[in-house]
């Protein structure tokens, strides 16, 4: 069982499968700081919140040893269908409450959205390739396209769903 920060950090990059200079990218934490922080076992630190935060794990699980690794909080994401709708979200960064949505549990960053492909499908998307995306969502006023690489102007997709759509 770990009992210091340092060990639960290092459990979470070795569960997660995330090197310390990826967290560095992710955190605004040195690689430095980072690996000081599992090689000297230290039991607390002022930057545990945002290497947390970084990596969408538990706050208290890292800090105190309370609960569980994974972070179960539910996230909103709207679900937009048409590249105004898009760009409007992008410029505006508002979600009208009771507009189309979808919960997920993985935080996707800041303005993560779903886009629909079809009446019952969805793309769950974000603006940064935090999770190793192999699909990529590429949305132009007339048509969509999914492309398997990044390119200028596309979105990683981070996972499909289907939607029960009701009438």
């Amino acid at each position: 069982m770990e009992t210091t920060l340092g060990e639960r950090l290092e459990r979470a990059l070795i569960e997660l499968q995330v090197s310390q200079t990826e967290l560095a990218k992710r955190s605004g934490v040195t690689k430095q700081a980072i690996n000081y922080i599992i090689n000297q076992k230290l039991t607390e630190s002022k930057l545990a919140p945002k290497l947390a935060n970084a990596l969408n794990i538990n706050p208290n699980w890292l800090m105190l040893g309370i609960g569980q690794l994974e972070c179960k909080i539910s996230r909103e994401v709207p679900i937009l269908n048409s590249f105004v709708a898009l760009q409007k979200y992008l410029k505006d960064g508002i979600f009208i409450w009771g507009s189309p949505s979808i919960l997920t549990e993985k935080n996707l960053g800041k303005l993560a959205f779903a886009f629909q492909t079809e009446l019952k499908k969805v793309a769950l998307c974000g603006l940064e390739n935090t999770f190793n995306a192999t699909e990529f969502l590429v949305i132009e006023p007339a048509k969509y396209e999914i492309v398997t690489e990044q390119i200028d102007g596309s979105f990683p997709i981070y996972e499909w769903r289907i939607r029960c759509v009701e009438f």
